[in-house]
């Protein structure tokens, strides 16, 4: 029978840390000299969590502005021993990189991977400062992604409503409650001013217990009950409408400001293109509902060739945005 390799540790006794460590290292010996390559960002499990033997390296990598350099990734192999390490590189030019850390879309994920990281050198004093500011989360940045998370758990909360009402199926209910909870977690640490990472329901456990275990956990542990299972939704439907003001804002403002109807259509264009948001339509309905925006129709025509009129959904702002 194999000796079973402790855990932490490779086959020659080292530690998985150190043989990962030793191979970083003498990769970014080699890309040092690379001229193109202006810095050289740690970002994953290496860099601020555990590493284990499946895991492998995310490096980042800033390069000089040149119209024959894109953004790509490619996948490296770095000798470590008798094997080698797995790193996934991406490549980001300068202009780029400054680009993601100025714009208004902060706490998508490669934002949120390379902030977590950390700096190993750098042939450009700016480079340096921009990686300092990764970490900041201005309010604007902030409003999108609250927005862009309550739309993407929108749809999982009405299925979970419909696979409940209409077939009484606990363990499919279950299911897209479960994929709303991910969006959910997203809101929670948003609304903490924390930087949103691939563990978000992990963070979002430490920081609001009671509502995650009873959507979350429970849901995963335990044996689904209609009551159980009803709990958890009532529990999403209660966080959301205790925040809709604060997650939905863009769009009542946006509906305050311009003060007449905009169809479903032309609301959708604006917030995909000004805060890269789809399926606000979704959101609409639910703000309608809640009776904070009013509901109407514009005629419209459904091809440019057309010639019939029809009514496509509209919206207007109702109420008071705080």
């Amino acid at each position: 029978m194999r000796n079973q390799v402790p855990r932490g540790q490779t086959p020659d006794g080292g530690t998985v840390k150190a043989t990962f460590t030793a191979a970083l290292d003498a990769l970014i010996e080699q890309i040092k000299t690379d001229r193109s390559i202006l810095a050289a960002i740690l970002c994953g499990s290496l860099s601020h969590d555990t590493v284990w033997e499946k895991s492998d390296i995310d490096l980042g990598l800033v390069t000089v502005d040149d119209r024959q350099i894109e953004t790509s990734a490619k996948s490296l192999y770095a000798p470590a021993g008798a094997d080698g390490v797995n790193v996934h590189v991406f490549l980001i030019p300068r202009r780029e990189f400054r680009q993601m850390v100025e714009s208004a879309m902060h706490n998508s994920f490669v934002h949120s991977l390379l902030s977590k990281g950390r700096l190993l050198y750098t042939h450009d004093d700016s480079i340096a400062g921009l990686c300092d500011r990764l970490r900041d989360i201005g309010q604007r940045d902030i409003e999108a992604q609250l927005l862009h998370a309550a739309c993407a758990a929108m749809g999982s909360i009405h299925k979970a409503h419909k696979w409940l009402i209409t077939r009484g199926d606990l363990d499919y209910t279950s299911l897209w409650i479960l994929y709303a909870a991910t969006p959910l977690a997203e809101i929670e640490v948003l609304s903490a001013r924390q930087l949103v990472d691939r563990e978000v329901i992990v963070q979002a456990l430490k920081l609001n217990p009671s509502f995650f275990d009873t959507i979350y956990t429970r849901l995963l542990n335990t044996k689904k009950t209609r009551a159980n299972v009803e709990a958890a939704l009532a529990a999403v439907d209660e966080y959301v409408e205790q925040r809709a003001r604060t997650l939905f804002r863009p769009v009542l403002r946006h509906l305050r400001e311009i003060g007449e109807a905009r169809s479903s259509s032309e609301l959708e264009a604006h917030f995909t293109r000004h805060f890269g948001v789809a399926s606000v339509t979704t959101a609409c309905e639910y703000l309608s509902d809640l009776g904070l925006i009013g509901k109407a129709s514009i005629a419209a025509r459904l091809t440019k060739k057309s010639n019939v009129d029809v009514q496509e959904l509209a919206f207007f702002w109702a109420g008071d945005v705080d």
